[in-house]
This record gives C-alpha cells, structure tokens and sequence, in this order.
C-alpha cells in the first residue's frame, strides 16, 4: 500500500530519528508498508545506519548530476507500492499526520496526492511553519509542495517520473507536470513533518538568492533548468498556470517601468514606487524580493540542464528490516 522513499547525502546524524517517527507511523497503519533510502554517496556511516533500519537501500554513485531529485527517481522505480510518502533525511514524520496516512485506502481515486504542514525546526532554536495555501489564490488544493509530499506512485510515472537533472525547484517542475498546470496536491492543515534546519539572517538569504556560493550551491540553478526542462517537454505554459504569481509581479513591474520612461519623471518614479508598493501589500515583501532576484538563477541555470543525466546506482542491498 505504501513505499516510503527517503533521500539524504551525510545524513547519518539524523537517520536515527527520522526511523523512529517512520516506524511509529508503521505501527500505526493497518496495511503493508516498505522503507527505502536512496543515499547520494555519502561519505559518512548514513548507509550502515539506513541498511539497520530499512527495507532496501540504494547507494548512487558519485557525478556532477547528483541531486535530490536524481534520489526520488531512483526512489520512483525501485517502491513496490500504490503510494509513496517522500521524505528527506533531516525530516521526522509528525504523529498528527498519521491520521491522513493511514486513510490511503479510503481516498478516492480523483483525489491523487496530500501534502501537509512543514515545522521548521533551525539550529539557533526558532521555529516556522509553512503551509501550501499561501499567495493570492487560497483553498484546498496546495499552491506547491516541497521534499516531503504523499503521492501515488502511478502519477508520478504517468508524466515521467520525477526530473533527475533539475537540481533545485524540482518539486514544482513535478508538479507543473502531474495536474498540467492545475493543483491536483490537497492541502490537508495539519504537521506534516519536522524539518531539521540551518537558520540564515535576512542578509544570509539574500546572498543565497544572488549566486550558489553563498550557500545553496547548485541548487541555485534549479529555477532556470526548470524552465528549460518543461520548454523543451512543451509544458511551460503548464508551470505558468500553476506557479502564476512571479509572471503577474513581472508584468506589473515592467509595466511600472515603461510608466517611469515614457512618462515625466515625477509621475513615472511615483507610479513605479505604487506598484511596487502594492506588490509588497499583496504578496508580502519576502515574496517580492525572492521575485526581484529570479532572473539571475534563470540564467544562469538554462545553460545548467543536461536532460539525459541519469543516475548510476553503485550498489542496491536489502536492510535488516527486509521481510520479502
């Protein structure tokens, strides 16, 4: 009924954890459930501590193209069941979600896939939830979802699996592809997972969003190998139907733009300054900055794509948890 794929590169520390919230939630469910971890060649003890605490474990070699979504494809492929519950390593699955879980056999087929709160927790001792309802169109569909999701694994097949060149932003390249541009993910409104964070200041993630070596690394180039990968598949029309608050930010923003040329200065700087002004009001600030930085990344990361990466696995062995 149910296959969960676990992802992680140097996740050892955390393992441990996350197999103890993953093992109550088995306990809690009536029906078959199998672990897998897809590990990204990790260079610490995360495989020993996945193979004593898992079904199957996949080790994928080392290259340039490793990813987090080169692990969910893998993933993919490899679980046996209807359903899949993605969850990445420095996550724990919360009990409040256990619930949504274990009611898989009684969901209708016309609803495909579930996605719940996020609780951040950083190292620093702060916590932030996220949800999926945010931005200006709310209601019970989910606007995106992030590493952690439940989807059934027919799907995610049907459109092709999950990405393995995109190295950052391939949830919603995914997404983009399971509902053609509409939201297919309901939102249910409870925790989710516990997600095991580094915290970064405003200034931090400011960095982060104007080049990779500020933090994100390669990820930074997700954005733009997004778009070139859906361009190339004919679904980028698809991506902006989903995901259309950045195109309306950049149409107002331009159209602020052209007012500031063609018109007299005063009136051209006071035009641009509302529209910006009323961007911050409806999308938030955090939004609009994140907007205000997308080109770079965009980019930067359409010259990144390699549509025909896929990854090496090194070594697949059953975990002690194994009972087939």
């Amino acid at each position: 009924m149910l296959s969960i794929v676990v992802i992680g590169r140097n996740e050892g520390k955390n393992l441990p954890r996350l197999a103890t919230s993953i093992n109550a939630l088995i306990d809690f469910c009536n029906f078959p459930v199998e672990t897998l971890f897809i590990d990204s060649a990790s260079t610490d003890d995360s495989v020993s501590i996945a193979k004593s605490r898992s079904d199957k474990v996949i080790e994928l070699a080392e290259a340039d193209g490793l990813c987090a979504s080169a692990g969910r494809y893998v993933g993919t492929i490899a679980a046996r069941y209807a359903w899949i519950l993605y969850l990445d390593g420095d996550m724990e699955v919360c009990p409040e979600f256990f619930s949504v879980v274990r009611n898989i056999p009684n969901v209708d087929e016309e609803c495909k896939d579930f996605v719940g709160i996020y609780v951040h927790h950083y190292d620093d001792g702060s916590v932030a939830y996220q949800a999926f309802i945010g931005g200006i169109l709310k209601s019970q569909w989910a606007s995106q979802f992030g590493g952690a999701v439940m989807l059934r694994r027919k799907d995610v097949l049907k459109v092709g699996n999950w990405d393995p060149s995109i190295f950052g932003k391939e949830e919603m390249e995914l997404y983009a592809r399971l509902g053609n541009g509409k939201r297919v993910v309901r939102y249910v409104g409870v925790p989710m997972v516990n997600h095991y964070s580094e915290y970064f200041t405003r200034f931090q993630m400011l960095k982060r969003l104007l080049y990779p070596s500020a933090g994100q690394g390669k990820v930074f180039y997700g954005f733009g190998q997004s778009l070139r990968s859906l361009f190339i598949q004919g679904k980028l029309a698809a991506l902006i139907r989903l995901d259309f608050e950045p195109y309306i930010f950049f149409g107002v923003f331009f159209l602020g733009l052209l007012g500031a040329i063609f018109l007299p200065m005063e009136w051209g700087l006071l035009l641009l300054a509302f529209l910006i002004l009323s961007l911050c009001v409806l999308m938030r600030p955090g939004p609009v900055i994140r907007y205000l930085t997308l080109p770079i990344p965009l980019v930067m990361g359409l010259t990144k794509y390699i549509p025909y990466f896929r990854p090496e696995i090194k070594s697949w062995s059953w975990g002690s948890k194994n009972s087939v």
